[in-house]
């Protein structure tokens, strides 16, 4: 054995460390060889696992013995998962749209329990709007929410409307009645807030020319940030969470026929459905489960990777974990009641594929005895690793590394560096706790827990507390844990391996933090969300014919640039916004904020007023039908760069947002000022002032509780209404707007002329 101890020696082990890297990187600069990076990858994590078996296990006794094996055996899970990613992204496949030759008849079931008609209106008319010949589809809306206002909906949309006696087997079970009430040779599904584009049916239901071909599923893309994006601040930094499975891993899947149904988004063949008995009611996760069926009967099926729709991501911590526990529920389930690895029919890539899936789903596990393993060092004096720093440094290091390039090189800009470890610590405890229940009584009926959409947080923290108990513990222990161990490195106190589990506890305390972060809710002022959309337009007034661009829009709304601003009394103006074919959307609008960002760029906020359903109908269009939009290529998140989104995360907790809804610009101006409430006299100093409202300053920490109130400065008085409040240090920093001028109008105007 005296080879196996040289190869490891630090003599022999740095420079093949070294070199390897050296190679990585350098393909990685180059961008090419990703199968080379891929190998070299895992001969680096080969590498380390075998000295961590060979030389680091703790054998004292066996407690000791016990903690050290259970460590080791939560990497060794881990290895196997990247074994399975590298096989699953090793050579993706990109298909085309398949050019049409005929059109066979299509049903397009929308799926809607009890979500906002706001949303449900947004893929009802990007299902109406196909390019595809109008008597060859029909939109059915499958309302399990038994609810007459969607009923009334369908009808005025011209749309079919399918409602059912009960609600058994959920999701799986409303698509089995409505596959007896329609008769289509193609059936298209739709969540509730996913929104086709206009080319959906045309770039996909060619695929169907091949009679081999029972289901064709796109990629799931979102147009509202995650929670990771949205409540730490970082979009436009951070890329969405689950594009890396739907840009790379099912194009990798699609290479072996393995690509599966992910519940929305997808077509199926009606006689396939048929013949398999419909979805599948056994699970909770009747989109994989319905497709393993169909592999395991000689079906193909195809994934086209080419955004041809849009949704919504789960919009608080609440909604991602209840919808990851739901899927590692059905996941377990699977495993029991229809193991892929036994299932007659699968080929040996679909096993790979479907256990691949259902293996990812119980890395709760593995991953929270990472998390809690430097505390039997700091806490309890046993060691799980047995090793000196520069040399775990040398092997976990070099392969930790390689790990990150290849991810930027394998995911093509779809995931950012060191995000991986912090998404999974985010639903660990959760998935650990419900792959163990599942297993544990796989045959018991689970129920159907729909992820909530459309909901809109009013104010900040944490939606539930109970979801972040379980970080909020193991953030205590790790703390706890860190500070012992510091003092005893500080009293020269000797504890094996006290060093390494140090810097794994720092490690484990900022991506618990992280996510702790993430869970602490900000608000969403909005009710619809905005889509960004640069589209050519005008603002008319009587005095005023301004070009400019629409940044973002929907349908109550944009925000617009301009070169100069409005004139204060613009009042009712024409919004021309210029569509994709040249024709052109006139709306009504008033001007809700007014914001100068440089000498030659305002910022418009317009409210449009006195909507029709036509003009909702296009600016949905607008917003939604143009795929080549959503298929724009988007840059490759550095590793520096994402590691600064890391640090940046916590750039949160010394900032507070504040909503703005001006319609005039405000400009600096300093006053004292007197605000009179209901119950008593708060003196304050302005801070900025326009025509229509102005922000102030009050010293102390006190709690607006009234939303209105009187203001009182020189010569001037009006009714108040408050829009924003917030702390900064020792001041209350908060917006009003003027309702009603009680006396010394031409003052309030000297004031804002004077300050302007």
């Amino acid at each position: 054995m005296n080879w196996i101890h040289d190869f490891y020696a630090s003599s022999v082990a740095i420079p093949l460390s070294v070199i390897g890297l050296a190679v990585i990187c350098l393909l990685s600069w180059m961008k090419q060889g990703r199968q080379i990076i891929l190998v070299l990858t895992l001969v680096l994590y080969t590498r380390y696992l075998v000295w961590r078996g060979l030389y680091t296990l703790n054998t004292d006794d066996w407690s000791s013995l016990l903690v050290s094996w259970t460590v080791y055996t939560a990497e060794v899970y881990a290895f196997i998962q990247v074994l399975l990613f590298a096989y699953h992204a090793w050579s993706p496949l990109e298909r085309k749209p398949v050019r049409l030759t005929s059109y066979p008849t299509v049903d397009v079931f929308i799926t809607v329990v009890d979500e906002p008609l706001s949303i449900l209106r947004r893929t009802v008319v990007g299902c109406m709007s196909q390019q595809y010949p109008k008597n060859r589809y029909r939109v059915h809306i499958l309302d399990d929410g038994k609810r007459d206002e969607v009923r009334q909906l369908a009808a005025s949309m011209n749309c079919g409307y399918i409602r059912r006696a009960d609600r058994l087997h959920a999701k799986a079970g409303n698509l089995n009645h409505a596959l007896q009430q329609t008769s289509g040779e193609i059936v298209a599904i739709f969540d509730v807030d996913h929104v086709p584009t206009a080319d959906f049916l045309h770039d996909t239901v060619g695929m169907f020319q091949d009679q081999q071909v029972a289901f064709v599923q796109t990629p799931h893309h979102f147009y509202n940030p995650d929670i990771f994006q949205k409540n730490l601040r970082t979009e436009g930094v951070l890329k969405n969470e689950q594009a890396l499975f739907y840009r790379v891993l099912q194009s990798g899947r699609d290479r072996h026929n393995s690509a599966f149904f992910a519940g929305s988004c997808g077509l199926f063949r009606r006689r396939v459905l048929e013949e398999i008995g419909g979805f599948r009611t056994e699970t909770v996760t009747e989109d994989i489960h319905t497709s393993m069926v169909i592999h395991a009967k000689g079906y193909r099926s195809c994934y086209l990777n080419k955004v041809l729709a849009a949704g919504l991501m789960p919009e608080t911590f609440e909604s991602l974990i209840k919808q990851r526990v739901r899927w590692a529920t059905g996941h377990v389930q699977i495993l029991f009641r229809s193991n892929p690895l036994t299932m007659r029919g699968l080929s040996l890539h679909q096993r790979l594929g479907y256990f691949a899936s259902i293996f990812y789903f119980v890395h709760g596990i593995p991953r929270v005895i990472c998390l809690v393993a430097p505390l039997f060092a700091l806490l309890f004096g046993i060691a799980p690793v047995i090793a000196d720093l520069p040399t775990i440094l040398n092997f976990f290091g070099s392969y930790y590394l390689a790990t990150l390039v290849m991810l930027r090189v394998v995911s093509r800009g779809t995931r950012n560096a060191f995000w991986s470890d912090i998404y999974e610590t985010a639903d660990s405890m959760a998935l650990g706790w419900a792959a163990l229940k599942t297993a544990l009584s796989p045959r018991r009926q689970r129920p159907f827990v729909i992820t909530p959409k459309g909901t809109r947080q009013e104010k900040p923290g944490f939606t539930r507390f109970y979801y972040s108990i379980p970080h909020l513990v193991v953030m205590g222990l790790l703390v706890a844990g860190f500070v012992t161990g510091i003092r005893l490195w500080w009293q020269n106190v000797l504890v094996p391996g006290l060093e390494i589990s140090l810097f794994w506890g720092g490690v484990n305390v900022v991506l618990v933090s992280v996510v702790i972060m993430a869970a602490a809710e900000l608000p969403e002022w909005r009710t619809l969300i905005r889509i960004k959309r640069r589209r050519p337009c005008e603002l008319v007034t009587e005095k005023q014919h301004l070009q400019g661009a629409v940044i973002d829009i929907n349908e109550t709304g944009a925000c617009i640039h301009l070169s100069e601003p409005l004139a204060d009394n613009a009042g009712r103006l024409l919004c021309r916004i210029k569509g994709t074919a040249g024709e052109y959307l006139v709306l009504e609008a008033t001007i809700c904020r007014q914001i100068r960002l440089s000498a030659i760029s305002v910022e418009i906020g317009a409210k449009f007023v006195e909507v029709d359903e036509k003009q909702t109908e296009a600016l949905i269009a607008m917003a939604f039908s143009d795929s080549s939009v959503w298929n724009q290529p988007e840059g490759e998140p550095g590793m520096f760069r994402s590691l600064w989104s890391v640090i940046a995360a916590f750039h949160k907790l010394f900032t507070k947002p504040r909503m703005s809804n001006r319609r005039y610009l405000r400009t600096p101006y300093r006053q004292e000022c007197r605000l009179v409430f209901r119950d008593r006299i708060v003196i304050g100093r302005l801070g900025e002032i326009s025509e229509e409202g102005f922000s102030v300053h009050i010293p102390g920490t006190i709690d607006l509780i009234d939303d209105r109130g009187v203001l009182y400065v020189g010569g001037f008085s009006g009714k108040i209404r408050r829009t924003w409040v917030m702390q900064d240090k020792d001041t209350v920093i908060a917006g009003f707007v003027i309702e009603r001028i009680q006396k010394g109008a031409d003052q309030w105007r000297a004031l804002t002329a004077q300050a302007a």
